[in-house]
Order: C-alpha cells, then structure tokens, then sequence
C-alpha cells in the first residue's frame, strides 16, 4: 500500500549506515510532549511540597496525627485571662430569640467563634486535582497555595500575639479581657475572613478543573479527580483513594 516503504525505494546501506552513525552522536532532544509531561511534573511536586507546608502551618501541629492549631489557639486564648470571660452579646442573643439562658465563658465565646470555625472547616482539603489539566490550571493551584502558605505565616503572628498576653499564675481581670479583645480579636477576625475567602477561591478552582477536565475527556474514569492531601496523608478510613501521583511516587 505505502511504495515508500518498498525495496525498491531503499535507500543505499553505506549512506544509511553512515548517517545512523552520526546521528548516534547526537542527544536525543526532547519533544515538545516531553518537555509539557516534565514541565507538569515539576509543578505536581511543587503543589505537594506547598501543600505540606501550608496544611501543616494553618490547620495541624506537627503531623496529620497530633492536635489542631484550633485547640492550640483556644487554650492560648483561655490562658490570656478569658478563663472566666462572659459573652454578654451571647446572652443578649439567647434572651431576644428566647432560648433557654445560657452564660458562655471562655472559648465558648462568640468573639472567638470566627477564628475558630475558619480553622475548623479544613477548606484546604477540599483541593482537588484531575489527570491532564492544562500546565495553566497547575500554575493556579500553585499561586493559590502560596497565598495559603503566607497565612501560615500569620498563624505564627496569632500564637506571638496570644502568648504576649497570657497572664501566668494571677487572677486575671477586666484589663486583661480587655486586652485580648482589643488586640487579638480584630487581629484573628481578619485571619479569619482572608482563610474563608481562599477557601471559596479554592471551590471555584476546582470546579474550573472540573469543567476543563470534562471538555478534554468527557465521561472517562478520573473525572472525578484526586484529593492532593491523601497523597499526602494516606487515609486509613478509605476516604481518599490512593492517587495516580502517589503511586507514581512510591
């Protein structure tokens, strides 16, 4: 069918031969196929790495198997003279809506709930990633990661701010709740909004991903993606199953 392929368009053997031997001395250059795979790839590792940090710096101490920072913060909060605090706004708001009175001291309060919610929802593990998206969608993972990573950083400035304030062994006062709710709280609050606000970001990416996905493959197995933290943190509850990535790490 294909003449070219016939003998009799065989090219000369020496000539062949000679010029096998030359291009034998030549490096392989990349396609650009290769080059995109090894680009992606470079990226995939980047958004583990960033993912580590940020997950470790903003919601868990140590490990995926010690405590929260939430706990942590609570206590620090406590032990800044919020110990015996009491939520007026809390009882004013059970009062008005008739529920059964109720006085809430301490972490139970309403001035820490916003901090304290924020941290709990885990958003970022909701941060999905799905087979052959566009080297553009890994550039924005990686860009939200970073922004996440940055509010580790004022994690550290919640804990340096909590422990400035705590009150060691006295009794605290008035003052003291007063200088928590005067310098933490504002500080925790807009924590708290700018953490809720990467979360929503983080659904819209995914959900960008998603419909990229979908529009290159259709319905093929892996539409619905992988979860970057139990390649991470493998999951002995069978939530997450094992990812493509980290069976291509192990």
């Amino acid at each position: 069918m294909f003449d070219f392929l016939s003998t009799k368009h065989e090219p000369n053997k020496s000539s062949s031969r000679n010029s096998c031997d030359a291009s034998s001395n030549l490096k392989k250059v990349p396609t650009t196929p290769d080059k995109i795979d090894t680009e992606k790839k470079n990226l995939e590792a980047k958004i583990l790495s960033l993912y580590r940090i940020a997950w470790l710096g903003i919601y868990q101490v140590h490990d995926e198997h010690g405590r929260d920072h939430a706990t942590r913060l609570a206590e620090l909060f406590i032990g800044a003279g919020m110990s015996s605090y009491v939520d007026k706004s809390e009882e004013e708001f059970n009062n008005r809506h008739g529920n059964n009175p109720r006085t809430y001291t301490g972490a139970e309060s309403r001035v820490l709930n916003p901090l304290f919610m924020a941290l709990r929802k885990n958003g970022l593990k909701n941060l999905k990633l799905f087979e052959g998206v566009s080297v553009t969608s890994l550039e924005a993972v990686i860009e939200l990661l970073e922004a996440y990573v940055k509010e580790a950083t004022a994690v550290n400035g919640l804990y340096h701010l909590l422990r400035e304030l705590q009150v060691g062994l006295r009794t605290p006062t008035e003052d003291d709740e007063q200088a928590v709710l005067e310098q933490f709280i504002p500080v925790a609050n807009q924590f708290a909004k700018r953490l809720l606000h990467l979360d929503a970001r983080l659904k819209v990416l995914v959900s960008d991903m998603e419909d990229e996905f979908w529009n290159e493959y259709g319905a093929v197995q892996g539409r619905e993606g992988w979860f970057v933290h139990y390649a991470l943190f493998p999951s002995f509850t069978g939530r997450g199953k094992k990812s493509l990535m980290s069976s291509m790490k192990a």
